[in-house]
């Protein structure tokens, strides 16, 4: 099955929440610092979701944290641009202690569910 694929698809249509759609952020930007503790298979599919949400009209992701997002990444790979590695990782350190563990764990597993991975 390619769960590529599918996360951006089901991702263009889903009703995400605001707390999701901060969560999709934190850990794309997580992923670009290669902080993340994800196989590189899930890696894509969660990359795929948060591409999806950036592609979508009704939702706006034009604060700061999503714009080194965009500039930071080339689509396609799951890691950041060598010269803003440093920057990317910066602002992880300063986003990471507003993070609430049980909130992104509850957005992994929703993606999850969704996708029919577990």
């Amino acid at each position: 099955m390619d769960y590529f694929k599918k996360a951006y698809d089901w991702a263009t249509t889903f009703d995400f929440e605001p707390i999701q759609i901060e969560y999709a952020s934190k850990l794309a930007l997580k992923m670009l610092d290669d902080s993340c503790q994800m196989s590189s298979h899930d890696r894509e599919v969660f990359f795929n979701v948060y591409d999806a949400i950036c592609d979508r009209s009704d939702i706006s992701l034009d604060d700061d944290v999503n714009q080194l997002i965009m500039l930071a990444r080339d689509r396609n790979t799951i890691y950041s641009k060598p010269e803003f590695a440093n920057i990317v990782h910066a602002c992880k350190e300063e986003i990471i202690p507003t993070m609430i563990r049980d909130d992104m764990k509850a957005y992994k597993a929703m993606v999850r569910k969704n996708l029919g991975m577990n």
